[in-house]
């Protein structure tokens, strides 16, 4: 008899799991199992995916939104962060992500994907197996992928002379890095908006610190076991935060608040959809060299460990500093103060680093953090409206 029972209440256990989690089914997002162009097709624009090789042989797909009108305003390309792909500028509500917003304003809209996310996995003549193909950090982001993604929008846009630059976390550094020192790049952008600013990251907290603090261990155990790649976006990961979010959504914000600090404007709704697309892969030694500079206190290029072998490589016992006082792109910045990786400090250091007049505006949210001017709430309000009125002042 006590078998019996045991068996009856392990059978009812599991059908009420089953019914909570076809429960959570029933109500889920379809965004959460869709791609970039499948997201933009589903609000009724028409997509595009490009393949755009970059010098060193990297695939990566560019993704575009036309909009649902024949207005065409100009060109803006939009560079997502660190482990995050083109969804993010999308798979918020359809009136509060600035892809959508932007199309809707008339803009040709162009995403970018760095070598290594879930979208760029791809190489003339190197696989994912290759260790080889994980050797890179931001430093190729910035010196490859970036001109690579802009040299291609500027050639298959009705616009050739010049486009708009929004970049978030990562994509803000690559275009810092770059636009300080390729002058060539630099002059077809006519502006450059930085969401969440990251030119260094001396004061970085959070997920961030505590990543940093056990990343030798990590990298002893990823070496012996043969992998170079960090987070990937895989199915079981997507399914996983489509699952649970719905069913315990504190514990799915609160994992958003470690990594980008205490947001008081996430949509905690959409938590789940930005689950089911995020984490979406990087390098390991991408994850390494953001926490060289991390201890170094400075934003420097790649450290190869021993004074030899930067001087093989840099021709300088120490890797090179990265100088932004080059940048002369008219820029604008949105920063949070409760931001974890571009903590406010480190943004005011940037500010400074930067030549007079080159920032045009800079406006700060107290309580935003480092996801918030992509998905808060009041997103469009405070973010991608003001973002609008400066393209349109550029492109007018």
């Amino acid at each position: 008899m006590k078998e019996v029972h045991s068996f009856k209440l392990r059978l009812l256990a599991m059908v009420s799991m089953t019914t909570l989690f076809s429960s959570c089914f029933s109500h889920v997002d379809p965004e959460c199992h869709m791609t970039t162009p499948q997201i933009i097709e589903y609000y009724g624009h028409i997509s595009e995916s490009h393949n755009v090789t970059t010098e060193d042989g990297y695939i990566l797909t560019v993704h575009r939104i036309l909009q649902k009108t024949s207005s065409q305003k100009g060109v803006v390309f939009l560079q997502h962060g660190l482990l995050d792909s083109s969804a993010t500028w999308v798979m918020n509500t359809y009136n509060n992500s600035l892809g959508f917003v932007l199309a809707q304003a008339g803009y040709d809209v162009w995403l970018g994907n760095v070598r290594g996310n879930y979208y760029s996995r791809h190489h003339v003549t190197l696989t994912t197996k290759d260790p080889e193909y994980w050797d890179y950090s931001f430093d190729e982001h910035a010196k490859y992928d970036l001109p690579a993604m802009l040299e291609y929008v500027l050639s298959k846009s009705w616009h050739h002379g010049s486009l708009s630059y929004v970049g978030h976390s990562q994509g803000t550094l690559m275009a810092l890095i770059e636009f300080s020192r390729n002058k060539k790049l630099a002059s077809k952008v006519n502006l450059f908006t930085a969401l969440a600013p990251v030119g260094r990251v001396n004061n970085a907290v959070g997920a961030f610190k505590l990543v940093s603090d056990i990343l030798p261990e990590i990298v002893a155990v990823t070496d012996k076991l043969g992998i170079y790649d960090f987070a990937p976006l895989t199915p079981a990961v997507s399914e996983f935060a489509i699952l649970l979010c719905p069913v315990i959504p504190s514990i799915c914000s609160e994992v958003f608040y470690v990594i980008a600090g205490p947001d008081q404007y996430l949509n905690s709704s959409r938590v789940p959809v930005y689950g089911s697309h995020a984490p979406a892969g990087t390098s390991i030694k991408n994850i390494l060299h953001w926490n060289q500079i991390y201890l170094a206190k400075q934003p420097q290029m790649w450290d190869y460990g021993t004074a030899a072998d930067n001087l093989a490589h840099y021709n300088t016992t120490t890797p090179p500093v990265y100088q932004y006082s080059g940048l002369e792109v008219p820029t604008v910045f949105f920063s949070g103060g409760n931001d974890y990786l571009g903590d406010p400090e480190d943004v005011v250091w940037l500010v400074g680093q930067l030549q007079s007049g080159v920032l045009k505006d800079s406006y700060t949210y107290d309580g935003y953090a480092h996801l918030s001017c992509l998905w808060a709430l009041n997103a469009r309000e405070w973010v991608f409206d003001k973002i609008i009125g400066h393209l349109n002042t550029v492109w007018e």
